[in-house]
């Protein structure tokens, strides 16, 4: 009850309100900040070199399915006493064609954006661009630091010794590939510290 105690009152409400503020404004920072990291994480996810690789490859998958549905396709069933047993799929028409080839065009303008990204990662380094016209049978390809031999060249993939051991195989694509070295190389190499290994 005394004289002072609104003016009291108005000062603790007053710091109350401000503490209040101070709290929320960290609150909303911090929340901010997780905000940013979780995007941050995703967009490393999202143009990661190999998520980027497998995103073409889909994407061109799906271009070349849209075109068989456009042109018409023919597959074979099953096979019976010599007999090939098929199944005709007629050209798309009409509001369906159209449809096909919107999406098409939208697809098209998808793997340019996505090729270009690829493009520029291999030209900084950030990626490899090894494939079957760059690897051969007998060559050493590096996996998470382990160099493995080569058995057999495919047209996504390795054919690689298993990576747990064992008498199996396995198989490694060319966009997890982070090394190569070709057989000639790896043998030079390997002649070379037997030489030194023996001079020692």
């Amino acid at each position: 009850g005394h004289h002072s105690e609104g003016r009291h009152r108005r000062a603790i409400d007053k710091a109350h309100n401000a503490t209040r503020k101070a709290i929320d404004a960290t609150d909303a920072a911090k929340t901010a900040q997780q905000r940013a990291d979780a995007a941050a994480v995703t967009t490393r996810a999202r143009y990661s070199p190999e998520t980027v690789a497998n995103r073409i490859d889909t994407l061109e998958a799906e271009q070349r399915a849209e075109q068989r549905r456009l042109d018409g396709h023919e597959r074979t069933l099953f096979i019976h006493d010599g007999v090939r047993h098929t199944e005709k799929t007629t050209p798309a028409t009409g509001p369906q064609r159209e449809q096909i080839i919107a999406r098409m065009a939208e697809r098209a303008d998808q793997i340019t954006y996505w090729q270009q990204i690829r493009a520029e990662q291999i030209a900084d380094g950030t990626t490899t661009d090894y494939g079957p016209d760059t690897i051969a049978v007998g060559d050493r390809i590096a996996w998470r630091g382990t160099w493995y031999p080569v058995k057999r060249v495919n047209k996504k993939t390795v054919t690689i010794p298993s990576i747990v051991g064992g008498s199996w195989t396995d198989t490694m694509p060319y966009t997890k590939i982070t090394g190569h070295i070709r057989a000639a190389d790896y043998d030079a190499a390997r002649t070379e510290q037997q030489a030194k290994a023996g001079t020692q």
